[in-house]
């Protein structure tokens, strides 16, 4: 997979991520800056944990010869998951779930850390893709670290100031995103028609 193809991948779930920190942005009064970097090295973290589980269980898998050609079925599972993934998102934009919104005077951690916690599946899907196909795990880290941050701040400070309902546009926007990296990889090098 390239750096773009993996900035996008990336992207797509951790949409996911913002969704969550929408809705808790939008319960409370004001973002505190200790508060607010917690939250991104919490977020930060559980991705990271997460994308290596599933990263080093497939490697191990592959490298230990598990896998016959891992490289081939690491790209056609990787269309497949992004497929899955972008059609879950699409499911909780259409769900469009009932919350119960109430004002706190502050971000609590275990609030959100749930919800990343079960987000973070995908992440590790998404790792399990990266370790059958080999690709060089550095670049991922600092993706993931750069855009975990920029999520959980985008999602906090759009919910604090425009509430809760653009989540559904996020995961409409982390569908398409994974569902074009999964069109552009069985096209280009599944199928080979591009």
């Amino acid at each position: 997979m390239s750096l773009f193809e993996d900035l996008l991948i990336i992207v797509g779930v951790l949409l996911d991520v913002f969704a969550t920190m929408e809705i808790q942005g939008a319960m409370i009064a004001q973002i505190k800056k200790k508060t607010l970097l917690i939250a991104c090295g919490v977020v930060a973290a559980i991705e990271l944990a997460f994308f290596f589980v599933g990263y080093t269980t497939c490697w191990l898998l592959a490298g230990r010869g598990a896998i016959s050609n891992p490289y081939y079925y690491g790209e056609t599972v990787a269309v497949i998951v992004l497929a899955i993934l972008g059609v879950r998102l699409i499911v909780k934009a259409i769900k469009r779930e009932i919350i119960q919104e109430h004002l706190r005077d502050a971000l609590r951690v275990w609030d959100y850390v749930r919800f990343i916690i079960v987000s973070s599946f995908y992440t590790a899907a998404a790792g399990c893709v990266c370790g059958l196909v080999g690709i060089t795990v550095w670049h991922v880290i600092v993706i993931i670290t750069v855009i975990s941050i920029l999520m959980v701040i985008m999602g906090l400070y759009t919910g604090l100031h425009f509430g809760f309902e653009n989540k559904t546009i996020a995961y409409v926007i982390g569908a398409v995103l994974l569902w074009g990296v999964s069109l552009e990889m069985l096209l280009h090098r599944i199928l080979e028609v591009i």
